[in-house]
């Protein structure tokens, strides 16, 4: 539910209004209230006029309220009497004019009244004159009481607009007061982040630090063992050589062995052929012969294992623990 304005309510209004340059009316009062209907403010600006006057005739009215920084009102004293002094200056430059400017009309007057003396008709045309010339004075003065009624009015829009800069100047220094202190709680704020920050990467590089200590530990172990394999290979390889080597050696050995019985069993083979054609010639030498068919028998079967047991796949058989062994 809507307030109802007040009549201090206006009047504040209309002191803003006038402090601003415009004219108080009923509808710019309404618009800087933000409320209040036409007929409740219509009487309420017209109680505000009528006391204008007499507020401007009472510097009382005026005063600076007592909570206004003493620089504020020490400018605000200075325009006042400026003002004041300018409105004197203006008011008696106009009365000065106006008095200069009757005082010769009265000596033109004065000419005029003496050549109208002759003639009465004149007289009272020249009175009328008087009379409409004082009348037209009379205006000038209303006039200068007018002017000296506005520049009232604009010592107190200038006394109004010294408060109302007071009023801005306050409330300037109150923000600028509350955003200092933000600013200062922000700036804490942020150092207190960049401590923390800074305390989050000194952690971070301690553990890259040991990571990395761990990893070069563990990388010179594995190349310490990589150079025991290399070494141990390359042993490994120089036994396989030399074993190669030997092996072939025997295996020429056993060439030349194999050659000599192969040719001895021939000869064995060719004694048993002819032992054999002389048993028929002879028993008595067929039972020698057949002895000594047995033991050329015997002495071919002991070749022939021997041939055997030296020959390449014989070789192969025996070759193959040995190289399990070297493994």
């Amino acid at each position: 539910m809507a307030r109802g304005i007040t009549e201090s309510d206006v009047f504040t209004a209309c002191d803003a209004l006038l402090l601003a340059g415009e004219r108080p009316t009923i509808e710019r009062v309404r618009q800087t209230i933000g409320r209040g209907s036409p007929n409740t403010v219509s009487p309420m600006l017209d109680a505000w006029f009528k006391g204008l006057g007499r507020r401007l005739q009472d510097p009382g009215a005026f005063a600076a309220p007592p909570d206004v920084p003493e620089p504020i009102l020490q400018a605000a004293q200075h325009f006042w009497e400026v003002a004041l002094s300018l409105a004197r200056a203006d008011i008696d430059r106009r009365v000065h004019e106006g008095l200069a400017a009757n005082a010769a009309e009265l000596a033109t007057e004065k000419e005029a009244a003496a050549a109208a003396v002759a003639s009465a008709a004149e007289r009272g045309t020249h009175v009328a004159r008087l009379q409409s010339e004082l009348a037209e004075q009379s205006a000038l003065l209303d006039q200068a009481r007018q002017s000296l009624a506005a520049e009232g009015a604009r010592v107190v829009e200038l006394r109004a607009a010294l408060s109302l800069a007071g009023e801005r100047l306050c409330q300037q220094e109150e923000r600028s007061t509350a955003e200092l202190a933000e600013l200062k709680r922000q700036l804490v704020a942020a150092l207190d982040r960049a401590d923390a920050a800074d305390r989050r990467v000194a952690l971070e590089l301690e553990r890259e630090r040991t990571t990395r200590a761990k990893a070069e530990r563990q990388a010179d172990s594995l190349l310490k063992r990589l150079d025991a394999m290399l070494h141990e290979i390359a042993a490994t390889e120089e036994r396989t050589r030399r074993q190669i080597a030997e092996a072939r050696h025997r295996e020429a050995t056993l060439s030349s062995q194999l050659a000599a019985a192969t040719t001895e069993l021939s000869i064995a083979r060719e004694r048993v052929v002819e032992i054999s054609a002389l048993r028929d010639a002879s028993a008595a030498d067929a039972a020698a012969a057949r002895a000594q068919a047995l033991g050329l028998q015997a002495s071919l079967d002991r070749l022939t294992t021997f041939v055997t047991m030296r020959s390449p796949q014989a070789r192969t058989r025996t070759s193959k623990p040995q190289q399990g062994t070297r493994r």
